[in-house]
């Protein structure tokens, strides 16, 4: 869908007939249907769900990074230059050693899988184990991403054995075990005679390499599209999907025998581990039938093996949220890393945007949903690829200036307090700031040979040196990330509350985090400029005090309003919590809207319904059929987007809105009556 799109939508008003703005006719002979009763509208009214994934703290870690624990598998059992081994601690491009038995540990010491879940994270996403080519060019594949052997780990990780060791730790302790993986390429061993993008070419396969990858049929160079390179500032969609992604020999996933060996592949893994849920790699990449052919297969496989709850998301690096959503409404990705909100977030931390952006990204989050379950991504603020938090806030300030260590702290509460599930990248609790992404992003936390990250500047602690990141005990991101942790864990409304956005000003946000079941409102507060600043907020609950569970405010009281003042220092937030109850009211009959959106081809549909916090179910009826709830939402502005391709031509549409206040009662909109223009 394109961003700038305006469909077109006949819109009637019940059965008035009137023509809208494409210039269609609906009869006035057509009365529109009865609205739901009894079951129809008790399923209608339902509040949405949230997938588990809402609820998870994660920690993102690249394996060979982290800790040493088994100096003899650094070279992969070989013996020679870093050619061939693709181990060189002194080269960023290279293997540095870290692998599964540094990061599992003892499972209960200090610098293991015990170290993480004390630093309050629930669940592990590590980047792909999988066998590497070794070397590529003048890099190694440390990363995981240059998958050679889809069915054992690498040797530079570990055996098989270590990596079931690690889930077993993981699961032992209470950590969830979501893996990296790739389905849009291999390795790159197929050789084309012209790597720019174009019409398909003639495939070398180096006579060495004609049995390198597993499984098998991997081998086969005609199960990949052979188009040459994807160039990232000029490509088509087509180029996007069918390029080869830095070289990357990118498989042709429209094919059934690929789509169904992907699905084997990471089944098994499923089966023999009993991991949790996968991460997938370059999701913008892979075609759009690809999806919902092997995300349901791989649910399946997990329920077969036992895994409840089973996890999916993509990498998407796109930050128009609109054209974000088309990756999960049309493509079948069950969920996306939420790049539109690193921006904003960071932007808004760093001192170099107000808060609009982030309620703007709130508000864009409607677009997401058509079922009853809220949208609740993965959120981050630093990775692997762009560059770590520290880095990325201070990018985002646009040279706003102000002490960067308050500014990252700001950034994570704002993580831990708002919507999605939090992702924290290694390293960035050591305070790491880096100077760039990719290479410049992928420290060492055992003690490194690189000399520029000995010496490179970190945020609440001193250059590292030649020591280990390990031995940096309290630092102050670590401290804030445990606090904040135990504030989710506590609060559940912080995963799985909705959301009121207050005040979005140039250095003031102010959120309602709302839990609909016990009627009880939380306030996040945050002020990312240099001065004390006060903020008045109008919130759903009169008269009751307020206690603080994170940051400074002093005591205070709501008016008979709902009404609160508070002062907030430089670079702060606030957690409030009421001690009052919100009152319950009946809702108001909702009034319905609909329109085509100016942002997108979709039609719009908006209900209003009062001030008062409620949830509101949209459902639609077509001809010779019950009524469908297509969306729930319980988090203003109430909107659902329905999209013209998806009905006949002609065809009238009829949609209600169903409201439900606090104490359960039902209000139901009068009938709608349109008919979507594509």
């Amino acid at each position: 869908m394109s961003r700038f799109g305006r469909g077109l939508v006949a819109i009637a008003v019940c059965a008035l007939g009137l023509a809208g703005s494409g210039g269609a006719r609906i009869s006035d002979r057509l009365a529109p249907p009865a609205p739901p009763r009894g079951a129809a509208l008790a399923r209608i009214a339902q509040p949405p769900a949230r997938a588990p994934l809402a609820s998870e703290r994660i920690y993102f870690v690249l394996t060979d990074r982290y800790e040493n624990g088994d100096r003899g598998n650094d070279r992969a059992g070989l013996t020679g230059p870093r050619e061939l081994t693709g181990f060189d601690p002194t080269d960023t491009g290279f293997f540095h050693g870290g692998d599964l038995a540094g990061l599992t540990g003892d499972c209960t010491g200090p610098r293991g899988l015990a170290r993480i879940k004390d630093l309050g994270f629930t669940a592990i996403w590590v980047t792909p184990p999988f066998g590497q080519k070794y070397v590529q060019g003048d890099s190694a594949g440390y990363h995981g991403y240059w998958i050679r052997d889809f069915e054992h780990v690498d040797p530079h990780f570990g055996t098989d054995a270590d990596f079931g060791a690690f889930v077993d730790c993981a699961h032992r302790i209470g950590l969830k075990v979501i893996l990296d993986v790739v389905v849009n390429h291999t390795a790159d061993v197929i050789q084309l005679p012209n790597y720019t993008y174009g019409a398909p070419k003639t495939p070398i396969v180096p006579a060495a390499e004609r049995d390198a990858k597993r499984p098998a049929w991997l081998n086969d160079a005609s199960n990949y599209h052979n188009r040459g390179n994807i160039d990232l500032g000029s490509c088509s969609d087509a180029c996007f999907v069918l390029g080869d992604f830095f070289g990357l020999d990118d498989l042709a996933t429209e094919k059934p025998a690929v789509r169904q060996g992907l699905v084997d592949i990471y089944a098994d893994w499923i089966r023999r581990y009993k991991i949790d849920g996968f991460r997938i790699d370059t999701a913008r990449h892979v075609e759009a039938a690809f999806f919902p052919y092997w995300a349901p297969r791989i649910l399946a496989a997990a329920r077969e093996a036992g895994v409840a709850n089973f996890e999916l998301f993509g990498e998407v690096a796109v930050t128009d949220a609109i054209e974000l959503s088309a990756f999960v409404r049309d493509r079948g990705v069950p969920s996306v890393l939420d790049f539109p909100l690193q921006d904003a977030l960071t932007r808004f931390a760093g001192g170099g945007a107000g808060g609009r952006g982030i309620a703007d990204r709130f508000r864009d989050d409607d677009y997401f949903v058509t079922s009853g379950v809220a949208h609740a991504p993965p959120t981050f603020l630093g990775n692997h690829d762009m560059g770590r938090t520290a880095r990325e806030v201070s990018e985002g300030g646009a040279g706003a200036g102000g002490p960067l260590l308050a500014r990252t702290l700001l950034a994570y509460d704002l993580l831990y307090l708002l919507r999605g599930a939090p992702v924290v990248y290694y390293g960035d609790e050591f305070g790491i700031v880096g100077r760039g992404g990719d290479k410049e992003a992928r420290h060492d936390l055992f003690p490194t040979q690189i000399a520029e990250w000995q010496t490179q500047e970190r945020i609440g602690s001193p250059s590292i040196g030649t020591g280990s990141s390990f031995d940096v005990v309290n630092h102050p991101i670590a401290v804030r990330l445990r606090t904040l942790g135990a504030l989710r864990a506590a609060h559940s409304v912080l995963s799985t509350g909705a959301t009121a956005v207050r005040v979005a000003s140039s250095k003031l946000l102010a959120v309602s985090r709302i839990d609909l079941a016990a009627r009880r409102e939380y306030l996040v507060l945050a002020n990312s400029g240099g001065s004390t600043a006060r903020v008045t907020v109008r919130t759903a609950t009169p008269r009751s005090e307020w206690t603080r569970l994170l940051g400074s405010p002093p005591a205070f009281a709501s008016s008979a309003n709902g009404t609160v003042s508070i002062s907030l220092a430089p670079y702060s937030s606030a957690l409030l919590e009421a001690t009052s109850p919100i009152p319950t009211r009946r809702p108001p009959k909702p009034k319905v809207a609909v329109a085509p959106d100016n942002l997108s081809d979709y039609v719009r549909v908006t209900a209003t319904a009062g001030t008062a916090p409620v949830t509101i179910g949209f459902a639609i009826r077509r001809a010779g059929a019950t009524w469908t709830r297509v969306a729930a939402d319980d988090s203003p502005p109430y909107r659902t987007f329905l999209d013209p391709r998806r009905f006949r031509r002609r065809e009238i549409v009829n949609v209600v809105a169903v409201a439900r206040g606090l104490g359960g009662s039902t209000a139901v909109s009068a009938v709608r009556s349109f008919v979507p223009r594509r």
